[in-house]
């Protein structure tokens, strides 16, 4: 019996100590990384110019506009790894430069994401939407949930979900409470106001700015198209499965909404449910406000185009460190110049001295 009790008090303890009374989703903004989508890029011998511009691109906007992506480039006519070659294998009538987008965490097997022929408004589709600076910003901004409607087309249909999804969040927005806080427990490290509340953005399957996302949405769940769905969209990003047609409803939503607000009893991501979207987003700046806001209202094409492009290596005169070498050796020669005119005048004036 004492030991029992011993064992139960232990088990307790041990839950006290991993157990937070922040909410879920405010835990994930803060803590939880998004997981890294693979872009690869298959290529037949160097790429040309052009293309290998648009990998650059690829690669910059991992860096400067914080995507969740790693890119990997690989050449079809050298000899490839196994996974690698069975993927570009399993492709259908590709033309080189050749991209497929694979989920984080997948098996080789898997099916990708998205393929499709390298082009420079394909790298703006895959990593930027309206939807998607609109859902960052809302959660950037401490929105507890962006939902998402992936309508139907069906104006009825759509109508009715979205009538649904906005009365119960807004209904949900006074009647759900957060945690209490304890003594000791660390504080929140975001100024962001902590309160509930939600948004919703609609986005229409047939838009062509948003024909990746809605392929990201399905990913491994084809929907179907003549209903409507919608997904809670929380942290830095995560996604809730999809609620779909008649399970656009209140219990349905209220579960999914009081799920994120409920205190974190798992720390780690991954002991969570959902799958992270791939969004390009600088997440930390939420530690500073003003910069996040600023930073999600930026589309992304505007911040790739004035970003300059990777530095050119080599000792060609046109660089500018070639430049800088060339005014140091200037400077370096006028010095000596200088040097030695003073030695000289220094050693004629000796020389006179009686």
């Amino acid at each position: 019996m004492v030991f029992s009790g011993l064992a139960a008090l232990c088990l307790v303890l041990a839950f006290s100590a991993r157990a937070t009374n922040t909410p879920v989703f405010r835990q994930a903004l803060e803590l939880w990384p998004a997981s890294d989508y693979e872009i690869v890029v298959f290529h037949k011998g160097e790429m040309d110019t052009a293309g290998q511009t648009l990998v650059d691109q690829l690669r910059i906007a991992r860096g400067q506009v914080f995507a969740n992506i790693e890119v990997k480039t690989v050449d079809v006519s050298d000899s490839m790894e196994p996974p690698m070659e069975n993927l570009w294998s399993c492709q259908t009538n590709p033309v080189a430069p050749w991209v497929v987008v694979r989920a984080p965490d997948t098996s080789s097997d898997a099916s990708p994401v998205w393929a499709g022929h390298l082009t420079e408004s394909l790298v703006g589709s895959l990593l930027d939407s309206p939807a998607r600076r609109k859902i960052a910003e809302s959660l950037m901004r401490g929105a507890t949930a962006v939902w998402i409607l992936l309508e139907s087309g069906e104006t009825t249909r759509d109508e009715a979900a979205v009538d649904t999804l906005s009365a119960e969040l807004k209904r949900l927005e006074k009647s759900l409470a957060l945690p209490k806080a304890e003594l000791g427990e660390p504080r929140l490290r975001s100024p962001l106001p902590l309160g509930v509340e939600f948004a919703l953005v609609r986005v229409t399957r047939t838009d062509p700015a948003e024909e990746f996302l809605v392929t990201l949405l399905q990913h491994g769940k084809q929907l179907f198209s003549a209903r409507p769905a919608a997904f809670a969209v929380y942290g830095r990003g995560r996604m809730l499965g999809a609620l779909v047609g008649r399970e656009i409803e209140g219990e349905a939503i209220e579960a999914a909404c009081s799920s994120l607000v409920a205190a974190c009893i798992h720390e780690t991501k991954d002991q969570n449910p959902g799958r992270d979207l791939l969004l390009a987003a600088n997440w930390n700046t939420i530690f500073d406000p003003g910069s996040a806001l600023t930073r999600a209202a930026t589309p992304l094409s505007s911040i790739l185009k004035s970003t300059p492009a990777p530095a050119v290596t080599g000792n060609s005169a046109g660089t500018p460190f070639s430049r800088s070498k060339i005014f140091l050796v200037i400077a370096v020669l006028t010095i000596a110049a200088g040097v030695l005119v003073f030695a000289r005048a220094r050693h004629s004036r000796d020389r006179g001295t009686p």
